[in-house]
């Protein structure tokens, strides 16, 4: 397979997909449009590939199943081939399903059976093994369908073709204005690329320097695809209802303990839970990721407001009664198929970072500055009283995820509580091992070794501050005075924490950056400097590919299971890209991952110049590096090799990845200083600042002074 996705999607009308099968010399496009409501068409194109036979044959095997318990339909073979199957729902009402060819001097007419099968409603999802074992009946010669339509809840229909081959399937309703034919297809494919081509043109059109069209196509692949896999899901899910005394993880090697406390896992079953949301990547994770989620809803988002909160709510309703959102959601046979035994329960004291507070604060954001978002329509920008209506619905939540996070993840305070130190907020992740913590997010990050129970963790407590910054920022736009004192208060006190006592353990890298990342590094602050200087570093984080993981001094870089231990990731560096870019001059209102107005550099001098510098070459970079990789395998990918910027891990990765999308369409901002081979801005000093050679003089000076003082003195008297 060369390559496969959408090639351009939107939810609310449909799009084109677009599959390359090296392997069996075939190029496959399908449209699929939604036309009215309820009906739908989808049209399927194929040409053979350059190096197929001149005859070559095509088998094509399209199905059709019906989860509900008990319901069938009906399938039957027409004159002409044409196949026709038809039922009821009690959404829908009747309904019919008409498969056709379509016959031209460069198509061929097809060889069609149906195959109708009756099996356990629980099984449909099933419907490849199942297939493969009807090719492998006696009934059936080989690589054709024994032909038997009839009644069913699940029916295969085989299409053989010679050559390039096109065919339709129709679905109308009773809740269809108007049954759906061939020709009005045809014009609603045009009609949704059209109005596709549109919608992205407002949106995501990528700014100077990359307006060239196959940055245009590549923007378009991206979303598309993060769209594309948006899903319904549904079934029970798994979980620890032990709540063992040990999994508070407060003793020494409390590791070890909560392992053998998980080998006797009290495991139950809770649902059947529902749940919409958008997927990290469709053949790899077909599921939701609590930590993915709110990145991918950045995207949709501005693309589709309305879309992105029915996202957040299905999220949300998931929420147990303590505010615990399993950070993995595998619900059904189908979704425990994709995933390893040990990976499958989850545990109500595991936590995850809380992304989606993130789209919460950017949907405020474009509630107060309207003209800033121009996706598609939406109902609550059109009437600000259902958008209040939807935050006082979603604010308890909010809340209580909130509280359950600060309570279950709580840090021991006890010995940071000496004098010089300012320590009020604390926190740890559960779930902690020597070489893993997952519920970070950031799996094998390192961290101090071994784990102890009274270490506090960076990122954790930046989490937190998040939280508390959008729950302020909620509670002012609903005018709910006490909870907006509260939570400014916390985020202050989180602002202000400074332990200098206990040993720190540092490992440069994302976790050194997440406070800066997610805005709560004030303007003043006197690690600013710091920051940059870690940032553009190229013996630290800088690379011509992107901002690493880890500093490539640490002893942990590139070792073991080498995760997230140096190499790339686009979504926190789309965070450190948008906070410089903030940093700049821009409203903060245009750039909704903060939740304040709150400018780092907003007088001209050093900081400014630098953060322009660093911006315009990491989005340089980091444009180049993921399209690139895409150019030349036709994916975007997981993550992007530290030293040779290459795509790895997990292909097909249209998730976090797909902010690429946001990126392209960020506004170029010139450069202050040149840029060498290394992509790095070549002057450490702006503009702003001294020059260089200046700045080494005006240190070396006093020194220099010092130590040849009595000579100097001597020279001096002998000239006088």
């Amino acid at each position: 397979m060369a390559a496969y996705g959408w090639t351009s999607y939107d939810t609310r009308t449909g799009g084109s997909h677009v599959v390359n099968d090296t392997g069996n010399r075939v190029d496959i496009i399908t449209h699929f449009s939604k036309n009215t409501p309820g009906s739908w068409g989808l049209r399927v194109k194929s040409n053979p590939r350059q190096d197929a036979a001149s005859l070559q044959q095509t088998s094509i095997i399209f199905y059709l199943g019906i989860e509900s318990a008990g319901a069938t339909r009906n399938c039957e073979s027409k004159l002409g081939g044409n196949i026709v199957c038809s039922g009821r729902t009690s959404h829908s009402g009747n309904y019919t399903i008409l498969i056709m060819d379509h016959q031209s001097d460069d198509t061929s007419a097809s060889r069609s059976s149906v195959k109708s099968l009756t099996i356990p409603s629980d099984s449909i999802w099933q419907a490849k093994s199942i297939l493969s074992d009807e090719l492998k009946s006696p009934s059936s010669q080989v690589g054709l369908l024994e032909n038997r339509a009839g009644q069913g809840n699940l029916h295969f229909v085989q299409k053989i073709f010679t050559g390039a081959f096109e065919f339709d399937v129709l679905f109308s309703s009773d809740a269809s204005p108007e049954s759906l034919d061939s020709e009005v297809l045809t014009k609603g494919i045009l009609k949704d690329f059209l109005g596709f081509e549109e919608h992205w043109g407002l949106v995501y059109a990528p700014q100077e320097p990359f307006e060239s069209t196959v940055h245009a196509i590549f923007s378009q692949h991206l979303l598309s695809n993060l769209l594309g896999g948006i899903g319904h899901f549904y079934g029970k899910s798994r979980f620890d209802a032990s709540s063992a005394q040990v999994y508070a993880e407060t003793d020494l090697k409390f590791w070890e303990k909560a392992a053998a406390a998980r080998a006797h896992a009290h495991v139950e079953d809770a649902g059947p839970h529902e749940l919409f949301s958008t997927v990290p990547s469709r053949p790899f994770f077909p599921r939701g990721f609590l930590w993915d989620e709110g990145f991918h809803l950045l995207v949709v988002l501005d693309w589709d407001m309305d879309l992105a909160l029915e996202i957040v709510s299905s999220w949300f309703d998931l929420m147990n009664e303590d505010g615990w959102i399993a950070r993995e959601q595998i619900l059904g046979p189908e979704a425990r198929s994709k995933v390893p035994p040990e990976f499958q329960v989850q545990y109500p004291h595991y936590a995850n970072p809380p992304t989606l507070f993130l789209v919460v604060a950017a949907f405020v954001q474009h509630l107060e500055n309207p003209s800033s978002y121009v996706g598609a329509p939406s109902q609550y920008l059109g009437d600000v009283s259902l958008a209040r209506s939807f935050l006082r619905d979603i604010f308890p939540k909010l809340k209580r995820h909130h509280q359950w996070f600060c309570r279950t993840q709580a840090g021991n305070l006890t010995r940071y509580r000496l004098p010089g130190t300012s320590i009020s907020q604390g926190y740890r992740w559960r779930g902690r091992t020597p070489q893993h913590t997952l519920t970070s997010g950031l799996d094998d990050y390192p961290r101090a070794q071994p784990p102890h129970p009274e270490e506090l963790h960076v990122d954790a407590l930046s989490w937190v501050g998040t939280m508390a910054k959008t729950l302020k920022q909620l509670s002012a736009f609903l005018r709910m005075e006490q909870d907006e004192k509260t939570f400014a208060i916390q985020e202050v006190e989180i602002a202000r924490t400074d332990g200098t006592k206990p040993k720190k353990v540092c490992h440069k890298g994302y976790v050194s950056l997440l406070p800066f990342c997610l805005g709560l590094t004030s303007q003043d602050s006197p690690h600013l400097g710091a920051i940059l200087n870690l940032i553009l570093d190229p013996e630290e984080l800088w690379s011509p590919f992107g901002i690493r993981s880890l500093s490539i001094r640490d002893k942990y870089f590139g070792k073991d299971e080498d995760y997230w231990r140096g190499h790339i990731w686009i979504n926190i560096n789309y965070m450190i890209l948008e906070r410089l870019l903030v940093s700049l001059y821009l409203r903060e209102a245009e750039f909704p991952l903060l939740t304040e107005k709150q400018e780092l550099t907003q007088q001209p001098g050093l900081h400014r110049s630098r953060a322009g510098n660093i911006y315009t070459q990491l989005r340089l970079n980091l444009v180049n590096t993921v399209f690139d990789a895409w150019n030349e395998t036709g994916f975007a990918w997981e993550q992007y090799n530290a030293n040779t910027g290459k795509g790895q891990r997990t292909q097909h990765f249209t998730g976090w990845t797909a902010l690429i999308v946001k990126i392209l369409a960020m506004p170029h901002v010139a450069h202050i200083s040149p840029v060498d081979d290394t992509g790095l801005p070549s002057a450490v000093f702006s503009k702003d600042s001294p020059d260089p050679q200046l700045y080494i003089i005006a240190v070396a000076l006093p020194f220099f002074l010092y130590f040849f003082r009595r000579r100097l003195i001597k020279l001096w008297r002998t000239f006088v």
